[in-house]
C-alpha cells in the first residue's frame, strides 16, 4: 500500500473517478469541492500515479490507474479488518 496518507477529500475524489472517468466539472458538482482543493487533489493523486488524465480540452477526464485500483481495494481491506 502506498505510504502517502491523504485528506477524506482525497479519497472521495479517488472513488468517485472509479466508478468511471469524469471530468472536473462533474467532480466538482458530485464532491461540492471548490476548484483549488479539487485541483490540489486531482494534481497529488496523478503525481503518485493513482489517476490519470484522457482527453483534451473540453474532453478531458480523470481515469483511475491499476495502482488506483490496488490501493482502493487495500484501502477497503484495511477498512474491514
Amino acid at each position: 500500500m502506498s505510504k502517502n496518507l491523504y485528506p477524506i477529500h482525497y479519497l472521495e475524489v479517488l472513488k468517485e473517478i472509479e466508478k468511471g472517468e469524469k471530468s472536473f466539472t462533474e467532480l466538482r458538482e458530485i464532491t461540492k469541492l471548490d476548484r483549488n482543493k479539487l485541483w490540489r487533489a486531482l494534481t497529488r493523486l496523478q503525481l503518485d500515479g493513482l489517476i490519470q488524465k484522457v482527453g483534451e480540452g473540453r474532453n478531458e477526464k480523470y481515469r483511475v490507474t491499476e495502482k488506483g485500483r490496488e490501493y482502493l481495494k487495500q484501502l477497503k481491506e484495511l477498512v474491514m479488518t
